[in-house]
């Protein structure tokens, strides 16, 4: 197994460890996720005199004197002030503890060694030897780049290491033997949040986090089972804890709470703005934390964390400050009062409101963004728990969990321990993965697995049978005449963009266009088939072929239909074609609705002649002139990407 996760908590493949992610800026760094002790929100520090600019300085953790960087300063990036997403991550090398100061975390991600390639040459201003490798995600597109802990933690001028454990820095260091020592009576834990409430698993039992991608429903199940996902080929049960351990739906009920806030903040102006006309006692609360609002805010900390719902929380204090201010105001002067309510008070309450109506209706799609999917192995079976949002992975002593209350879990003793922090002001429900489903739900959850594999198993047989007696085709026009193309031959169907002419180029071909940043040649169709030109309208598309190597697109008048066809019904090419240039590309004639609809079938990787093929092959990139492939390259910026063929409307 490769260095940089020589020491990761093993699963039942050899090959597997995990990373804590977090990030500094637009990078994503991993650390192995036995070299982390936990992550927690940014502690007040002091300043050391004379230490390495990258030391922020130390803090007391527990008792303990942390030495903590910065990390931005650390590798080079530029300076950024401390946020509510900052974070301190604690991590250990060789029995001593330092924290890194990052931007935010990310996730817990599950690896394999061949995932993990060298580290690239040059990564911004980050100094290679920093890092020990870089995994790729998501196609390449996501790096997450791996610390080598021990260069990040050495100090150049000295030689030795910043983390030389509590007072190492202070002047009070402490063997390392006694950290060890004192590890063992620890207890590793992933917090989440459901609700209002923090619960936690025991991190051994953990196997990975995952964003909520789509999940394939199963009919006839338990409203707590939202379905299965696959990860890396292997099937997994989605459970939703919120309907497991009986609470309202996520994004139902805050839909219907923010719609609840909407309406008591109409009410509230409507009432205080009486209370000032008439000098009515006021029965609503002025204390902004007291309404629902400011409720809600206080049960939901994990939405909050959004941004759009920072930047509104300033603004409802703002609100209730000044009804406060216009209401004693009213006692002394009751027209001015009136007049700042409506230059004042009214405009900002419409915003506020104005703004909740929106988050009203992306509440869904924040929602989403916060949860994750914890995939938890319970002893027998993999499954994935649905929560609101993953918060960190601390390290506690066990000294600091007490057994649970009697009245906490149901009688399957889903809670294992309930652990206290902040001297008891914050409690965390360990939950017990073996318990928290019980046996007969779990034989379940394994049927609902096996049979769904086997419906992808006859479904993948069904196709390979299909596929053996049937053909799917893509169906276009030229003038009245329709054409058919194997499916596996077309890569995808677009609608004409603008088409840059080409000097010198074939008499069939009608110039170059962008293809997301590629410039790839058009075909005409009609003059390749010696058909009277036309000009093109709105039905128009290019459909991207394979042509000797090349991308190509063919312009067609229209494209029909993407439909399947049994083979028996492709008669072999008649006679008086097979004996003209046409042999070369007609692969049959499909008969359809009883002969009535006849569709020729062509190759188009044979839709060229020699003498065409060769003019063709001369036509590449170092053929367009500079001017031109300048034109089309300029609009590769606009263009999305498309992963499955489809059909432009």
């Amino acid at each position: 197994m490769s260095e940089h996760i020589e020491n990761a908590r093993k699963s039942s493949n050899d090959t597997e460890g995990q990373l804590v992610v977090f990030a500094l800026g637009e990078e994503e760094f991993g650390v192995d996720i036995h070299q982390v002790k936990e992550i927690v929100r940014m502690p007040d520090l002091t300043a050391v005199p004379k230490s390495p600019d990258y030391v922020a300085g130390i803090c007391n953790l527990r008792g303990k004197v942390l030495p903590a960087l910065d990390s931005r300063n650390r590798f080079g990036l530029q300076k950024r002030q401390v946020t509510e997403d900052s974070r301190l991550l604690v991590v250990e090398t060789d029995g001593n503890a330092t924290g890194l100061i990052v931007d935010g975390l990310r996730e817990v991600m599950h690896i394999r060694d061949e995932q993990i390639a060298p580290p690239p040459a040059v990564c911004r201003e980050i100094d290679r030897g920093f890092l020990s490798g870089v995994v790729k995600k998501d196609d390449g597109k996501r790096l997450v780049l791996i610390l080598k802990l021990a260069e990040v933690l050495k100090i150049e001028d000295e030689g030795t290491a910043v983390a030389r454990d509590a007072g190492g820095l202070a002047g009070a260091g402490v063997p390392s033997e006694a950290v060890k020592e004192e590890v063992v009576d620890d207890e590793q834990l992933v917090s989440f949040h459901i609700a209002d409430e923090e619960y936690a698993f025991n991190i051994d039992s953990v196997r990975e986090i995952l964003r909520v991608s789509e999940i394939t429903e199963v009919p006839n199940v338990p409203d707590y089972i939202k379905g299965v996902i696959t990860v890396r080929e292997q099937l997994i049960p989605i459970i939703d804890l919120r309907s497991l351990l009986g609470i309202d739906e996520l994004i139902v009920g805050n839909i219907n709470e923010l719609g609840l806030i909407i309406k008591e903040n109409r009410q509230w102006l409507a009432d205080l703005e009486r209370a000032l006309e008439g000098g009515e006692q006021f029965s609503g609360t002025l204390d902004p934390a007291q309404c629902v609002f400011g409720r809600w805010l206080a049960a939901n900390p994990a939405l909050v964390e959004n941004g759009r719902f920072r930047e509104l929380k300033p603004r409802h204090t703002l609100f209730y400050e000044l009804g406060h201010e216009l209401f004693d105001l009213a006692a002394i002067d009751k027209e001015t009062a009136l007049t700042r309510f409506k230059a004042e008070l009214i405009p900002l309450g419409k915003e506020i409101i104005d703004s909740l109506e929106h988050l009203k209706v992306d509440i869904g799609a924040i929602i989403k963004n916060n949860q994750r999917i914890m995939v938890v192995e319970n002893g027998t079976l993999l499954m994935g728990f649905l929560v609101d949002s993953v918060k960190e992975v601390l390290r506690l002593p066990k000294a600091l969990i007490d057994a649970p209350p009697w009245n906490v879990s149901s009688g399957h003793r889903e809670v294992a321990g309930v652990a206290k922090i902040d001297e008891g002001r914050r409690l965390i429900m360990i939950m017990d993965e073996k318990n928290l489903i019980g046996e007969k739900e779990s034989v379940m959850l394994d049927e609902i697995k096996q049979k769904k594999e086997q419906e992808n198993l006859d479904q993948a047989q069904t196709l390979a049978e299909q596929s053996r007696v049937e053909e799917q085709l893509v169906t276009f026009f030229i003038g009245e005449e329709e054409y058919g193309v194997k499916i596996m031959q077309v890569q995808e169907i677009n609608r004409l963009e603008e088409i840059t002419s080409v000097p010198k180029a074939p008499e069939f071909i009608d110039g170059v266009t962008n293809l997301r940043g590629n410039v790839i040649p058009v075909m005409n169709i009609r003059k390749l088939f010696g058909r009277e030109e036309r000009e093109k309208d709105d039905r128009t598309r290019i459909v991207i072929v394979d042509i000797a190597g090349k991308k190509t697109g063919l312009r067609v008048d229209r494209v029909n239909e993407v439909l399947r066809i049994p083979k028996s019904d492709i008669d072999d090419t008649p006679p008086i074609v097979a004996g003209s240039d046409a042999a070369r590309f007609m692969e049959g004639v499909c008969k359809l609705d009883g002969g009535r609809r006849m569709v020729m079938l062509i190759n188009v990787q044979q839709i060229l002649g020699a003498d065409e093929l060769e003019t063709f092959n001369e036509m590449d990139g170092k053929k367009i002139p500079p001017k031109a492939a300048k034109k089309v390259t300029a609009k590769a910026k606009k263009a999305t990407g498309k992963k499955k063929m489809k059909i432009a409307e």
